[in-house]
């Protein structure tokens, strides 16, 4: 009897789509750098007083891979194009120091690397074997906070404890594609560059594009997208000391893990 009402539960639960088929990445540069400036060009017709939905999001990047004569293999990378596009101008008016540079343990040299893990993922060594040291100093040198982890659930802890007001990411079509619907939800700003394949191991990216998104910078934008983040991390405050202990006093004491623990590691 356990098993057939366990059984019948599992029938009715919807199996999601796959979408494997829908995330790759454009083999030659060329082409990366065509669908890129193609989504630079639609992006100057995004309306910014309003978040973007995933669903105008999905046609936008339907519709530009049709006037290119390209196929809906693309379709992934391509809105990953103009999602950044889409916040490129907010990303730039927001300070160095208030922006986190996320990055992917599978950039590292899989043999070889000296570096371990923590519970706030990879601590680089900055031995220069890999560009995760690269980006990681470059970013550090112009006040980014970096971690090299992957994973939404850290991203969104960050996001809410107001430490950070923008991302910069690089990640794997299938970590972006996990992180698009919160993301979109939240409206934090963000801009990432898709590693060229998802095999998690000694993988690469387009370098100059990881660099160039650390680097934006301009005055800020006249026009600021509404967001849901001072929601967010108003909800959270209410979880956090001192305020959780005004409304719910405790009677034993209990020191819950700050989130700046997440940026406490001195530099090597």
């Amino acid at each position: 009897m356990v098993a057939s009402v366990a059984e019948a539960k599992a029938e009715k639960k919807e199996k999601r789509p796959s979408t494997s088929h829908l995330k790759t990445v454009p083999e030659t540069r060329e082409l990366r750098d065509r669908v890129r400036a193609e989504a630079a060009r639609v992006g100057l017709t995004f309306d910014r007083s309003r978040l973007l939905t995933k669903p105008v999001l999905q046609q936008t990047a339907e519709e530009l891979l049709r006037g290119m004569g390209l196929g809906e293999q693309y379709l992934g990378f391509t809105m990953v194009c103009l999602t950044n596009e889409f916040w490129r101008e907010q990303i730039q008016g927001v300070d160095f120091k208030r922006r986190l540079l996320l990055l992917p343990h599978c950039l590292k040299h899989a043999e070889g690397c000296p570096a371990d893990y923590d519970e706030f993922g990879l601590d680089c060594k900055k031995c220069g074997a890999c560009s995760i040291a690269d980006f990681k100093v470059k970013a550090e040198d112009l006040g980014y906070k970096v971690l090299v982890s992957e994973g939404t659930p850290i991203v969104l802890k960050i996001i809410v404890s107001g430490h950070v007001d923008a991302i910069v990411g690089v990640a794997c079509l299938n970590v972006l594609e996990k992180a698009l619907d919160k993301i979109l939800l939240a409206g934090i700003p963000c801009v990432a560059a898709p590693l060229l394949s998802s095999n998690c191991r000694s993988t690469s990216v387009d370098d100059d594009w990881v660099s160039e998104l650390i680097d934006l910078k301009t005055p800020p934008p006249g026009a600021k997208t509404k967001t849901y983040v001072h929601l967010l991390r108003a909800a959270n405050q209410i979880c956090e000391e001192p305020e959780l202990s005004r409304l719910a006093p405790r009677t034993r004491s209990l020191a819950p893990a700050p989130v700046e623990g997440l940026f406490s590691r001195d530099p090597k």
